[in-house]
């Protein structure tokens, strides 16, 4: 027979028994109202929208065919050809009109590393400008240029003034655009005047019917007579030529045996075709030829 006690409960044990009361009744009303909240009590701020990243500078691009002068002298013609080369840098062919005789031209040339907003750095080593018999390094840097215009500073080593300031435009579509090939010199004919070291000649440049360059009508040493020359006319395509000339066993030509290279280009100018040429020899000095038609 089992024995019940009729004892009343003890204090501490009520106590109990009213404290998991409550707790139930609290586990009930949080069921009620749909369990814990998921939320924390104290909302954390909002991240911050990024900001979109500013555009990145333009490149430098400068192409095509300049016309200008040095120091703003009006008589100092100062026509520069740039053409691409590697990675980032251009190379620039420069004539300079100011000698006594009008049609020696002084040329320059060497290679820029394009940098952005209209820049252009100096690339070491590159530059020469050859002024008659002698040949000069150069420094050259560009600002504020395009395929509109070039504004360079000029930096010749040598014991006269030698710091120049070359302001250029480039020339209109109309007179050259460089993003076309150049024009097919095919029977074509021009007359004008060639450059070397202190000498100047006049003589003509025709091309026959497969574009083969003869110059047999110029009255100059090096070309005069059955002169064992080997032309290389290539077209680019930027509007210009890369042109290699190969004189063979000319005795009274200061050319002899030697490769010279260089570029050539066709613009118009003053209502004619003009066309210049230069052809170096990697030594400081070389040749060049303006002729129209």
């Amino acid at each position: 027979m089992t024995m019940r006690s009729n004892l009343p409960a003890s204090p501490a044990r009520w106590h109990l028994l009213g404290v998991g009361r409550i707790f139930a009744i609290a586990a009930l009303m949080l069921a009620a109202c749909g369990g814990v909240p998921e939320e924390p009590l104290v909302t954390p701020p909002a991240s911050k929208v990024s900001e979109p990243a500013p555009p990145a500078p333009p490149a430098t691009v400068l192409a095509g065919l300049y016309k200008g002068t040095l120091d703003s002298n009006p008589s100092r013609e100062f026509l520069a050809l740039v053409v691409p080369d590697v990675g980032k840098n251009v190379h620039v062919y420069g004539w300079y009109y100011n000698a006594i005789d009008l049609h020696l031209a002084h040329l320059y040339e060497g290679q820029l590393e394009l940098g952005i907003e209209g820049n252009a750095a100096n690339v070491p080593q590159s530059w020469r400008v050859i002024e008659g018999v002698n040949s000069y390094p150069a420094n050259a840097s560009v600002s504020a240029s395009s395929l509109k215009q070039l504004l360079a500073k000029l930096s010749i080593t040598r014991s006269s003034v030698s710091s120049y300031t070359l302001s250029a435009e480039a020339l209109p579509q109309a007179g050259y655009d460089v993003k076309t090939s150049p024009m097919d010199l095919s029977n074509s004919s021009w007359n004008g005047h060639w450059s070397s070291r202190n000498d100047t000649a006049v003589g003509r440049l025709q091309f026959g019917s497969n574009g083969t360059p003869d110059v047999s009508g110029t009255n100059w040493p090096c070309f005069s007579g059955n002169a064992p020359l080997t032309w290389k006319w290539t077209p680019q395509p930027l509007n210009y030529f890369k042109v290699t000339l190969s004189l063979g066993s000319i005795t009274s030509c200061q050319w002899e045996k030697q490769t010279l290279e260089g570029v050539a280009t066709v613009s118009t100018q003053n209502g004619v075709y003009q066309l210049d040429m230069m052809l170096l020899d990697g030594k400081g000095a070389g040749i060049s030829y303006r002729g129209t038609r």
